[in-house]
């Protein structure tokens, strides 16, 4: 019997990680809608096709399945190419990412990677701020962001660890420029703990957003998968490998 090929299904999968970045086979397959068997039915032709690289994580969380350089230019995604591995200081927030784009997916919105994101230079901003008595700068991207509708943008951060307070203030102020110029609807942020979500609230208010006037809506990383399982219940089995330790 001949291999299976890589077909349109297996190619969108691909445009979707081309897009992302490192995902967890769960998140990855629930995103596509596929059973656990069909995602690793098309994890494995990309691989024999030489288009996506696993990378291995410690007993239990599974792998991250990504995009190659060939399967990136094999996509026709506009994303930077990955170069290496991810390393393992990434992989909560790789994961993290993954989950919430998959999130993005399920609920039917326009998803723009956070891979196409670095190559899209409207949307990195400069940030500049003051810690222990130094000034500090860098270029600053959301992780995610989804284009409306209604034709608008709202970018997506991923905040598992808590920032010194100036930066995340400069970030802020970031996302409340970009308001103000017509740029973005608001930002949205999938945090991992009940206290960076609160402190991401009262900061992002004292910045000028509001979750009164929608121009900042604050998730746990937890209700995020939780909310994308749900979306699709018959594949419960898809969110095999999901690691509660990245909201802890």
């Amino acid at each position: 019997m001949s291999e299976l090929k890589p077909g349109p299904l297996t190619l969108a999968g691909l445009r979707w990680l081309a897009a992302v970045g490192p995902s967890p086979l769960g998140a990855w397959g629930l995103a596509m809608g596929w059973s656990r068997p069909v995602t690793y039915s098309h994890a494995k032709r990309l691989r024999d096709a030489g288009w996506v690289e696993t990378c291995r994580r410690v007993y239990g969380e599974g792998s991250l399945v990504y995009a190659s350089r060939a399967g990136v230019k094999q996509s026709g995604v506009g994303a930077a190419v990955v170069l290496r591995e991810p390393a393992k200081v990434t992989w909560p927030h790789c994961e993290a990412c993954a989950w919430t784009a998959a999130w993005v997916t399920v609920r039917g919105r326009h998803l723009v990677g956070g891979r196409e994101l670095l190559v899209q230079d409207e949307w990195s901003g400069e940030l500049s701020w003051k810690e222990r008595g130094e000034s500090r700068g860098r270029r600053h991207r959301p992780d995610l962001a989804i284009r409306l509708s209604s034709g608008g943008v709202l970018p997506v951060e991923v905040e598992l660890t808590e920032k010194a307070t100036p930066r995340l203030e400069a970030v802020l102020k970031l996302h409340r420029q970009w308001v103000l110029e017509g740029k973005s609807a608001g930002v949205i942020y999938v945090c991992g703990s009940d206290d960076i979500a609160q402190r991401v609230t009262t900061e992002g208010e004292q910045a000028g957003l509001s979750l009164e006037r929608r121009t900042m809506r604050v998730e746990l990383l937890d209700t995020v998968q939780q909310e994308a399982i749900q979306v699709r219940p018959q594949l419960l089995g898809a969110a095999w490998h999901l690691n509660r330790t990245v909201a802890a």
